[in-house]
């Protein structure tokens, strides 16, 4: 099966019978319904006889996100939870991503789908992708 990712972005609908163009924009506010994702910091690399993905996902459980292979692209999305504090803060900075979030590695080499390895370790997730027969030939 090929990968198809289909997005669809929602926004309310403003009439503007009546209104001047950019008279009242301040007062305007556009709602999108489309949840927000993050994508996870990742590195790709090859040797000859494998991909190799290595994807930073600190922090989480294996049972908090999912691999899927498709014929054309390696897919892994979750989620990661924030747990909330007991004692009310003020935050000084924040660069840590919560929420879902999805991560799309396109293949452009056939893959031995049967000898697929996943392991996760240290906040790390490593998928190796071993080439298929055709391509080592």
């Amino acid at each position: 099966m090929r990968y198809r990712r289909l997005g669809y972005r929602y926004a309310k609908v403003i009439s503007s019978i009546g209104l001047k163009p950019f008279r009242n924009l301040k007062n305007l506010s556009l709602l999108t319904l489309s949840e927000p994702q993050w994508q996870p910091a990742a590195d790709l690399y090859e040797t000859p006889t494998a991909l190799i993905v290595k994807a930073e996902l600190a922090g989480m459980k294996e049972e908090d996100f999912d691999i899927t292979l498709y014929h054309d692209a390696l897919v892994i999305e979750g989620m990661r939870s924030w747990e909330s504090p007991d004692k009310p803060m003020q935050f000084h900075a924040v660069e840590i991503h919560y929420g879902p979030f999805r991560l799309e590695i396109p293949l452009s080499i056939a893959i031995d789908k049967e000898a697929v390895e996943a392991r996760y370790e240290l906040g790390f997730l490593y998928v190796t992708l071993p080439k298929a027969e055709e391509e080592l030939s």
